[in-house]
């Protein structure tokens, strides 16, 4: 027992023992930031890749006038952590006919990059409800008829469709 107490086992440098001592390098308590990480190392056709988009609705045919809920959902195939650059802040977006967000209202975004980041095997998952209708001004909003509609999702670069970073689904709405 003598031992113990001869080797300054038991001694602390400070009154918090879960303090780190000032001897400590300082540089290995530093966390890694993974997203920078695998942004820097890793090619940019893998990250374009790994990032699976869909986009799902709960029926494939609607009665005129009942809204349609729509499922969207991002998901990171890849065991490791996966930052994709977007072309604007608003990471992703939804369409209905081309129509984004079924508004023909511009939205004033700023003029610059953004990204969207997503942990190892992360899924991100949304759901967006449309009422049959699209917006034609600021308070105005017109019903559409009855016939087919193609549902987009996407993140928002200029080549989403080029590396899989969209996808459609088409709805039937019957009177």
């Amino acid at each position: 027992m003598k031992r113990i107490y001869d080797s300054s086992a038991l001694k602390r440098d400070t009154d918090d023992p879960f303090t780190p001592s000032a001897s400590e390098d300082e540089n290995s308590r530093r966390a890694i930031d993974w997203d920078a990480f695998s942004h820097a190392f890793m090619p940019v056709t893998i990250r374009n890749r790994a990032i699976e988009v869909t986009i799902t609705t709960d029926r494939e045919v609607y009665a005129s006038g009942h809204p349609v809920v729509i499922g969207i959902e991002f998901h990171n195939r890849l065991p490791f952590p996966v930052r994709l650059r977007t072309d604007s802040p608003k990471r992703w977006t939804w369409a209905v006919d081309g129509v984004t967000e079924a508004s023909q209202v511009p939205r004033e975004l700023p003029d610059r990059a953004g990204a969207l980041s997503f942990a190892r095997n992360e899924r991100k998952r949304f759901q967006r409800e449309w009422p049959q209708r699209i917006r034609v001004g600021e308070r105005d909003w017109e019903s559409v008829g009855t016939g087919s509609y193609t549902l987009e999702a996407r993140i928002s670069r200029a080549d989403a469709d080029e590396h899989g970073l969209a996808d459609r689904t088409e709805i039937e709405i019957r009177e």
